[in-house]
């Protein structure tokens, strides 16, 4: 079995939509695009666009 480094938009969608952030294709500059409420995040895969947003958007909460 081989892995891939790469997720496909739907996928991304689908899996970011319970926190709010959609993604989509910047076909003007190229590259992809994250967004939630006023914040956008730009990268040029939407592998590294998905990994910004954990990074940078995503807190995990402690009980």
């Amino acid at each position: 079995m081989s892995w891939s480094k790469s997720i496909s938009l739907d996928v991304a969608n689908n899996i970011f939509d319970v926190i709010g952030v959609s993604f989509e294709q910047n076909e003007l500059e190229g590259g992809y695009i994250a967004k939630h409420e006023s914040k956008t995040l730009r990268r040029a895969t939407l592998t590294a666009c998905c990994m910004a947003v954990l990074t940078n958007w995503v807190t995990i909460k402690e009980s």
